[in-house]
């Protein structure tokens, strides 16, 4: 009998790495699948499956392989990949280490789903413009989903630690298989006759297949046309339905959702705090300014003795009334003094104004004199320079005989002004006469005298 041997797990593990490894050589080989389940790590690593009708195989492709390709993975796409066939130890795992991947056409559920997109995406189902604003508050809200997923437990959870005061109502629905959409409608149209504050449809992650009931046209058009807020967490972060992109809100997935619609109690609560201590501290300046202006008025004068404002206003009032009598005394007496002052100026300006007519009329004959007078001298002066002027005139000497002798305009003083045959003018007392030089005759006659 031969003896048993005893081996660990990872022992038989790493035998079937080695023989995988030394036997199997696909460095020339490129496998032929549709991408499933896929999922982009935060590191940049690429984790799918690649299946086909018969087989499907778990893959991984790491970041320094994924930054050569010239094209973005996408679920249901057919593919082909060059990769080497190992064993992942700790799950026990059989995978694929894909080191490149090249297009080999489209999956029929991706080509569906396209077909979809654009038609929907072109009658407008997904306009942001038909999008509703999220509400300000979350009172009361209603989840969709299947009644044992996951996605309603993180869910509830995610709201009890948030915001626990959230009503939560729960339509039950199919998410995967041919009877959800029809299930999923019917639940989204009984809410929404409930007037709740938002809709979340939710579901966790799966694959492209079991996601593909969110693509349906009809569940498409029951979210476009609902009267209340939807919210679409369905999937994870890298997988993206038709419900998502027609709902108002898309979140990631379920919790991201939960979060959407509940605030944090921890935040609001620090909010209410600080909140608080401000109106603490307000309400303490308001009460000091109040003590403040409390013992101000306590204090007063006229409290401590109320009397004495009525005595006040009292002596107050007696001293107006004397002032008022006083007042009213000077008033008539002023009254009396203008009166009198006002004849008086009345008499004054009569008798300054008869003296000034009486001084004006003597100042009026006086001026009347002198003018009379002045006129007489200026009449005495002007006929004695008339007679001056008339024994002086030229006329005078024409009077007695004598002529005057012009050449052109100008009187002749000198024989040597002349010329023989020269024409002159002479004036003598009664007219004048034109003239002919036939002779000159130049004499001296104060000589001769």
């Amino acid at each position: 009998m031969s003896q048993e041997r005893i081996v660990a797990v990872s022992s038989v593990l790493q035998r079937i790495k080695v023989i995988l490894t030394e036997t199997f050589d696909f460095s020339r080989v490129w496998i032929q699948g549709e991408i499933s389940n896929l999922t982009k790590h935060r590191s940049g690593h690429y984790y799918f499956s690649l299946k086909d009708e018969k087989g499907e195989m778990n893959c991984v492709m790491f970041s320094s392989y994924v930054r050569h390709l010239d094209f973005s993975l996408q679920e249901g796409m057919s593919v082909q990949v060059q990769a080497s066939v190992n064993v992942y130890e700790p799950r026990g795992s059989l995978q694929l280490y894909v080191r490149n991947i090249r297009q080999d056409g489209l999956g029929a559920l991706y080509l569906e789903y396209q077909k979809r997109y654009n038609k929907l995406k072109e009658a407008g189902y997904f306009s942001e413009d038909h999008k509703k604003t999220k509400p300000e508050w979350f009172d009361h809200i209603a989840i969709i989903t299947a009644k044992e997923g996951a996605a309603l437990q993180d869910a509830l959870k995610t709201i009890q630690r948030r915001w626990p005061m959230l009503k939560i109502d729960l339509y039950p629905s199919y998410v995967q298989g041919n009877l959800a959409p029809k299930s999923l409608i019917n639940a989204i149209q009984k809410a929404d006759q409930k007037q709740y504050d938002a809709l979340l449809i939710i579901r966790g992650g799966g694959s492209f297949e079991d996601l593909f009931c969110f693509n349906d046209e009809e569940l498409v058009q029951t979210l476009y046309n609902c009267k209340t807020y939807t919210v679409s967490g369905v999937g994870h972060e890298v997988d993206t339905t038709l419900c998502d992109l027609v709902c108002d809100h898309r979140a990631v997935t379920p919790t991201a959702a939960a979060q959407w619609v509940t605030p944090d109690q921890i935040e609001i609560s620090q909010k209410i705090r600080a909140s608080q201590k401000q109106i603490e501290s307000r309400i303490h300046t308001i009460l000091h300014h109040q003590m403040s202006q409390l013992k101000y008025i306590q204090n007063h004068p006229y409290l401590k003795d109320p009397l004495s404002w009525v005595y006040e206003k009292k002596m107050r009032l007696d001293y107006a009334q004397e002032t008022l009598e006083h007042s009213r005394y000077r008033l008539q007496q002023n009254k009396v003094q203008l009166l009198k002052i006002d004849h008086e100026l009345f008499q004054q300006i009569r008798r300054f104004f008869h003296l000034r007519a009486i001084d004006i009329s003597q100042k009026n004959n006086q001026l009347t004199q002198t003018i009379l007078m002045v006129q007489e001298r200026r009449k005495q002066q002007f006929a004695q320079t008339m007679l001056l002027l008339d024994a002086c005139s030229p006329l005078k000497i024409l009077e007695r005989g004598y002529s005057v002798a012009l050449k052109g305009e100008k009187p002749i003083h000198d024989i040597k002004e002349l010329e023989i045959n020269d024409p002159i003018k002479v004036i003598v007392e009664k007219g004048s006469f034109d003239a002919l030089v036939i002779s000159k005759e130049e004499k001296t006659w104060l000589k001769n005298n």
